[in-house]
């Protein structure tokens, strides 16, 4: 568990910090393992599909993607059976 919530803010650290457009949220997707290239591809697609956009590829340890979708759309990518969990992407404080 720590080494996913390390890689996680890795990732996040790593990625560049955008706010969301007006009427659109942005998430962390995790993918539900095994994950291979297919998965990642139609998660991609998916997102599309949806009227969102993938901001970045979370490549080491868990995989995943930080999303930007529609507020009306969250639930019907959350629903995916490939989907492992989404989270909505927040600033991470540390004191």
């Amino acid at each position: 568990m720590r080494f996913y919530i390390l890689t996680l803010l890795v990732a996040l650290f790593s990625a560049v910090a955008m706010a969301a457009e007006s009427g659109y949220t942005d998430y962390i997707l995790a993918l539900r393992e095994p994950v291979d290239q297919k998965k990642v591809d139609k998660a991609k697609s998916d997102i599309e599909a949806e009227g969102g956009k993938v901001t970045y590829e979370i490549k080491t340890g868990m995989k995943g993607l930080i999303v930007s979708l529609p507020n009306d759309r969250v639930k019907a990518m959350a629903d995916k059976d490939y989907v492992d969990f989404m989270e909505q992407d927040k600033s991470v404080h540390i004191n």
